[in-house]
């Protein structure tokens, strides 16, 4: 009886690193949000955490990773706001999508990142920095800014 008891927890024990199921089946991500640092950080580090995030979110897929860098108030035009519930649909989502980016840049406390997706073409997302962090995010009717 101890056997097939240990052999089920060795089984199991995988499972506890995706979160707690919720009701509908999926589990729920966790992430540790990011924490707004006072004095914001110079703005060649903030650029430096764009790039990260850029790679997190539309290279590797990792919407975890990525959700390090935003903060666990962000204002989210358009949706929902805060980041729990942004990660909670984008975790069932997200890793699926076939992803080809076209652009992304950082210029003062602002990234834009313009690519393909399986929702869309030509997605223009634009996230406001503050703290550090990605504090608020658009994604409708974006349009590319003029060199």
């Amino acid at each position: 009886m101890r056997g097939s008891t240990l052999i089920i927890a060795i089984i199991l024990a995988p499972l506890g690193a995706f979160g707690a199921p919720r009701s509908d089946g999926v589990a729920i991500r966790q992430s540790k949000f990011c924490e707004r640092s006072s004095p914001a950080p110079p703005d060649a580090e903030v650029k430096a955490r764009h790039d990260k995030f850029v790679d997190a979110f539309l290279v590797k897929k990792d919407v975890v990773e990525a959700f390090t860098y935003i903060a666990a108030d962000y204002i989210n035009n358009g949706a929902a706001n805060g980041a729990q519930g942004a990660l909670d649909f984008l975790s069932r989502v997200w890793k699926n999508q076939t992803i080809a980016i076209h652009r992304t840049q950082y210029n003062n406390n602002t990234s834009l990142l313009n690519y393909d997706g399986s929702y869309g073409k030509n997605i223009i997302d634009r996230y406001r920095w503050t703290g550090g962090c990605i504090a608020e995010h658009w994604d409708r009717g974006e349009v590319w800014p003029a060199s």
